[in-house]
């Protein structure tokens, strides 16, 4: 029943449309977490850490998904046209999402637009999401919570980024 759901929101969605994934797939991405505290999260400052993805694996993940980033919608960046896609965390290391292949994915970057509604689904979009869940969390710190939203993410990143932002 949530693989029939999961179709009826990529056919349903303007990224559809585009004909770029837009969600990753659950054998080759599952999302797995590392056993870090809610207090070891909100205390690490995420971007300025060590990370542990290396360039193999992020080729490993290309490969698997045979991806090629001419499938990626064209963005605006530094005044050109420009097809771009990030490995990105299933489940970001902001919330506990571990550095593996079995939680990377190749996600393309959407073109931002003023009206987040007529946005596209894909990389700026999702940021957005984590970087307000990781606020939440460390504002509201509880295991719970953290459990809630990495099972949110991993299940439909997307449902989850409107449940958030349901005005849009």
């Amino acid at each position: 029943m949530l693989r029939i759901a999961f179709l009826l929101v990529l056919f349903a969605s303007p990224a559809y449309a585009e004909q770029y994934i837009t969600h990753p797939r659950w054998d080759l991405t599952p999302g797995l977490t590392r056993d870090l505290t809610v207090r070891k999260i909100c205390r690490t400052k995420w971007g300025q850490d060590v990370r542990s993805v290396t360039s193999a694996m992020k080729q490993n993940v290309i490969d698997a998904y045979e991806f090629d980033v001419k499938e990626c919608p064209l963005t605006s960046l530094k005044g050109k046209r420009v097809r771009r896609l990030e490995i990105d965390h299933l489940i970001p290391r902001s919330i506990g999402g571990a550095d593996d292949e079995k939680n990377l994915w190749p996600q393309c970057y959407e073109q931002v637009k003023p009206d987040k509604s007529q946005q596209e689904n894909g990389a700026h979009k999702k940021d957005r999401l984590e970087t307000y869940i990781h606020a939440q969390l460390c504002k509201n710190p509880s295991a719970e919570l953290l459990e809630e939203y990495q099972s949110k993410i991993r299940s439909n990143w997307i449902w989850f980024y409107h449940e958030i932002y349901a005005d849009e």
